[in-house]
């Protein structure tokens, strides 16, 4: 039998694996590039915000905002997973007013529409920039670029590798091992390909402050810091809407999303953290809103 583009099969095949070595160490230093950093700014005492965005990105600083507004009472929440403003409305920070100013537009606006339309808001990424230039966050489009080029070794591996079993099938030659690392390629260049779509990473000193503030937040009562970690939003900040301290309003804001339901058939449902509940057999903030803010500290 001819041996095609002068290898056998168990040669070809040895060259394969040595390829897909090589081509998985490219993507691997790529990715320690990227979240290597190279900013000299020297990195200051963050906010409740930039903490927020340095622990998971756009979105979060968004659910740490509607935690936030819950708490003080300027939003409500509805069991449908809407969230409306309520007539309290004061002095607010800039992502604060662009959550406000979303559901002002927009009506029984759910939180699953409004977090994705506010984290592309200026103020929001204003904070991703204002990290970019300590050398905490990766910029999204360069972390886009490199890790597209860390992937071309294995494109090209998985070209040569779909030729050589083209010729194979022609041939009628034993290509069971070669489907496998074909596979195997497929599922490499998927998993980087998802990760390209995370818009958001964080450098190694990224990593570092982040988990500085995790072991702050645990010791922070009566410090200066108490302010930054107190309540839902503080929460909120670290684990997303997920961990929302109080069942009821974390219940109504996952529910437009899928991630959970209203339990329905209680007649005492609690709509304010640690506080307030509503009276028997009430509704709770159904139509029109929730009782009361909706929030806890």
């Amino acid at each position: 039998m001819p041996r095609p583009w002068g290898l056998s099969g168990p040669e070809f095949l040895q060259l394969y694996w040595i390829g897909l070595a090589l081509a998985v160490l490219v993507a691997i230093v790529v990715r320690v590039r990227v979240r290597a950093g190279h900013s000299t700014q020297p990195v200051r005492s963050l906010d409740m915000d930039e903490l927020a965005y340095l622990a998971g990105g756009p979105r979060r600083v968004v659910e740490t905002a509607v935690a936030r507004l819950l708490t003080a009472g300027e939003l409500r929440t509805s069991r449908r997973g809407t969230v409306q403003v309520t007539s309290t409305t004061r002095s607010l920070n800039p992502v604060d007013r662009a959550v406000v100013t979303d559901c002002q537009r927009y009506t029984n606006r759910t939180v699953n529409l409004m977090i994705p339309a506010v984290a592309e808001d200026g103020a929001v990424t204003a904070i991703g920039q204002r990290l970019e230039a300590m050398g905490l966050v990766v910029n999204p489009a360069v972390a886009k670029s490199a890790l597209r080029k860390g992937s071309i070794a294995l494109w090209v591996l998985i070209v040569i590798g779909f030729a050589r079993w083209v010729n194979g099938l022609a041939i009628g030659a034993n290509i069971g091992w070669l489907m496998v690392q074909l596979v195997l390629t497929g599922l490499l260049i998927l998993t980087l390909r998802l990760t390209r779509r995370d818009r958001h990473i964080r450098t190694r000193k990224g990593d570092r402050v982040l988990d500085d503030a995790r072991r702050t937040s645990t010791s922070a009562a009566g410090s200066v810091d108490e302010v930054v970690y107190a309540g839902a939003a503080g929460a909120v900040l670290f684990g997303g809407l997920v961990v929302y301290p109080d069942l009821a309003v974390r219940t109504s804001l996952l529910a437009s999303s899928g991630s959970g339901g209203y339990s329905g058939g209680s007649s005492h449902s609690t709509c304010s953290a640690g506080s307030s509940s509503c009276s028997s057999g009430s509704s709770c903030g159904g139509g029109g809103g929730g009782c009361g803010g909706g929030g806890g500290g």
